[in-house]
């Protein structure tokens, strides 16, 4: 399958979703777990989309909600939680299901973290 035919199966509706649909497809369906964001910025282009306004904020911003992980020397790499977003893709309630379920243990985390001080 292309990236093309990917991204139109997810029917990502936001860049930092079209972001980890990129990262999806490149660790799964070209054998890149670790990747940069000139690898998705290039991909991304592959699959004929609109060009990111700035890649590397949205690659951020991706980063920042759990879409992707670091993977060290400036790598990324999909994390469990963006696989099971987008593996969810296209069901939008069953992709929101995924997010709020991470939102909920983070926020449990840190009421567990004040309630022991």
């Amino acid at each position: 399958m292309s990236a093309k035919e990917f991204l139109y199966q997810k029917q990502p509706s936001t860049d930092v979703e079209r972001v980890a649909c990129l990262a999806f497809y490149l660790t799964h369906y070209q054998d890149t777990p670790h990747f940069k964001t000139v690898d998705i910025s290039r991909l991304n282009t592959e699959a004929a989309q609109i060009k990111f306004s700035n890649a590397a904020f949205t690659v951020s911003n991706a980063t920042k909600l759990g879409y992707l992980a670091q993977a060290g020397k400036g790598a990324k790499q999909i994390s469990a939680l963006g696989e099971q977003f987008v593996q969810a893709l296209p069901d939008r309630e069953a992709a929101k299901a995924v997010m709020t379920n991470l939102r909920r243990r983070k926020s449990s985390r840190k009421e567990k973290g004040v309630a022991g001080d």
